[in-house]
């Protein structure tokens, strides 16, 4: 079985239920005789091959632990070949991620493209060129802390024997941040502060095919009159039809094909959406991994038959695990948020930009794959996100970092990870070489400064301006506007842009898109609301009475009506009162107070 050595850690977790889950607790003098190094990396993932090389480079002895058979993590096990880039504008192709993820970029990238193998061999040659110790197929991976809460080493088991080794910085790159967990760090799942604590955005598992056209499929996509839809020599998106793939099970959903061409000529694809996939849950991960084997051949089937350029495809190979994209969130020093990426903040301790789409997968069948919050959209990162609470010696990167689930959904890219790593390695080396604790660093004006110009030496740019330009604040909705989108009810992406549009003259594409958003985030319940105009006309008043009573089920005739229901507040009702008809603004303040309505309403 593919995944045959993973499912042997889960059961060596089962037979050595002995042994706590959490971390040992223990004076120094417990390794008195064990190896020792400086910086020991927990997971090969790429963010956490940045952080070892890194460290390994600012002069610190390193060690690399990782459960899986080989190196590379999401890119390799987890077959996610095209790449979520970070780009300064909308509309170009500068990367914000330079550093180390550019050199990895330029080493094996072609085009937002990998080629899987490549990369396979790539990571292995670098650490060993880099001298970064390794060991692989490692299982119950445990930190060890002193009575200070101080994480001081980790303990493995490798060919059936215990290993202890000694650290003195620890940098959790694990899936979920287990290491960091288990160490005791407090941290967040899913959308729990969306109070939707339980649900999590869809895992994929990606799959190749052999015997795509890829020429035909450039062509295909690359003609087909849509923004949202084309192809290079590399790689390839579009196919919305997928959606329409059913299965006997609402578990899967197909969405539109993010597609990767790989140097022996298969396919990559990025599109096979698995639901109710709890990251804090093993068995289920593997339970819902065998499904999704089990319905590739219905896929394949209907990718054959449903999108051009495949017509003649087969299955290829599929990932050894699933990708999972949202899980656990660690409570750091800072919690980076939505409306600091919304505000593009610049952090004056930033280690690294983001700026991909804040992308909300879906986390049940919804028919579209997801709903997105911005276009692209520069912000920083604070150094501080790194750094979880309570527990000393421990940073942890890549997409558990401290994040909200609006800021998640953009920072979670495998480029901004790596970026993290790298100054996490930075970070680490810094705080050996001074004799000082990580956190102490990172809280540090001084110290910071310094780990920063460490960072623009090895080639980070840390200088990019970011966007000043909020014509929103001027609204007299804004705090409506931002409360909306707080609860990821409001999107600024229009056509790949950022543009709320406030003074424009609404349509029910306005309201239309807010409801998605509140169907796919919250468990707010609305009925349906039906356009019986043209899909150009502009809202008035009365239609807008109209479309209040079909979502709350009332009966109300005017906007007045409105307002001593409760359902739009003062404010509101005396901006639209006298309005012949309604602008955008106007409408985000309406749906603000109909948000609050209803959610007194659902249990």
């Amino acid at each position: 079985m593919k995944h045959l050595n993973l499912k042997l850690i889960l059961l060596l977790t089962l037979l050595f239920m002995t042994i706590p889950i959490t971390a040992y607790s223990s004076p120094l003098s417990f390794l008195p005789a064990s190896p020792s190094y400086d910086v020991i990396v927990i997971g090969s993932d790429p963010e956490g091959i940045s952080a070892a090389v890194t460290s390994s480079r600012n002069g610190s002895s390193v060690l690399m632990i990782d459960t899986r058979s080989y190196l590379g993590g999401l890119y390799t096990s987890g077959m996610l070949s095209m790449l979520d880039m970070n780009y300064v504008s909308s509309n170009g192709y500068k990367p914000v991620n330079e550093g180390f993820f550019k050199e990895f970029y330029d080493s094996v990238a072609v085009n937002a493209n990998i080629d899987i193998e490549k990369t396979k061999k790539y990571f292995t040659n670098l650490l060993f060129r880099e001298n970064v110790s390794t060991v692989l197929n490692a299982s119950l991976i445990t930190p060890i802390k002193n009575e200070n809460n101080e994480v001081i080493g980790v303990s493995y088991f490798k060919d059936g024997t215990r290993q202890n080794i000694r650290g003195k910085v620890f940098i959790d790159a694990s899936i979920d941040a287990k290491f960091a967990r288990s160490a005791g760090a407090p941290y967040k799942v899913g959308r729990e502060e969306l109070g939707m604590k339980n649900e999590y955005a869809a895992a994929t598992l990606v799959f190749s095919l052999q015997g795509v056209d890829w020429s035909k499929v450039k062509s295909h996509l690359n003609l087909d009159k849509s923004i949202y839809t084309g192809a290079n020599d590399k790689v390839a998106w579009g196919y919305p039809n997928m959606l329409n793939y059913t299965s006997s099970s609402k578990q899967f959903q197909l969405r539109s094909l993010n597609l990767s061409l790989q140097d022996d000529g298969s396919v990559a694809i990025n599109a096979f959406q698995i639901f109710n996939t709890d990251s804090l849950d093993e068995q289920n991960i593997w339970e819902n991994y065998d499904k999704a084997v089990n319905e590739l051949p219905n896929v394949v089937e209907f990718i054959r038959k449903n999108a051009v350029g495949f017509e003649n495809a087969w299955l290829h190979k599929y990932a050894d695990e699933l990708y999972i994209r949202e899980g656990v969130r660690i409570v750091g020093e800072y919690t980076l948020t939505g409306e600091d990426v919304f505000n593009n903040i610049n952090f004056s301790n930033k280690i690294a930009y983001g700026s991909y789409p804040m992308d909300l997968q879906a986390t049940k069948r919804d028919f579209s794959g997801g709903t997105i919050l911005t276009a692209r959209n520069i912000y920083s990162i604070p150094i501080t996100i790194m750094v979880p609470k309570l527990v000393d010696n421990l940073l942890v990167v890549g997409r558990s970092a401290s994040y909200d689930p609006l800021s998640h959904s953009s920072a979670r890219t495998v480029p901004v990870g790596m970026a993290l790593g790298q100054a996490a390695g930075v970070l680490a080396s810094y705080s050996i070489d001074h004799s000082l604790p990580v956190r102490t660093c990172s809280l540090d004006d001084f110290h910071v400064r310094n780990i920063q110009q460490k960072l623009r030496a090895s080639g980070v740019v840390l200088d990019t301006p970011l966007n000043t330009w909020h014509p929103e604040r001027s609204s007299w909705a804004y705090p409506y506007m931002v409360e909306l989108r707080k609860k990821a009810f409001l999107s600024m992406e229009y056509q790949f842009k950022n543009d709320y549009r406030c003074k424009e003259p609404a349509t029910f594409e306005t309201v239309s898109k807010i409801l998605t958003l509140i169907r796919a985030n919250s468990s707010i319940r609305l009925n349906t609301a039906n356009n019986s105009s043209s899909t150009s006309a502009t809202l008035t008043n009365a239609r807008m009475v109209t479309i209040f009573n079909q979502l709350v089920g009332t009966n109300h005739k005017t906007v007045t009506d409105l307002y001593n229901a409760h359902l739009i507040d003062e404010v509101t009702f005396q901006r639209i009162k006298n309005k012949s008809t309604l602008l955008n603004e106007d409408i985000y303040a309406m749906m603000y107070g109909l948000v609050q309505y209803a959610a007194l309403s659902t249990p």
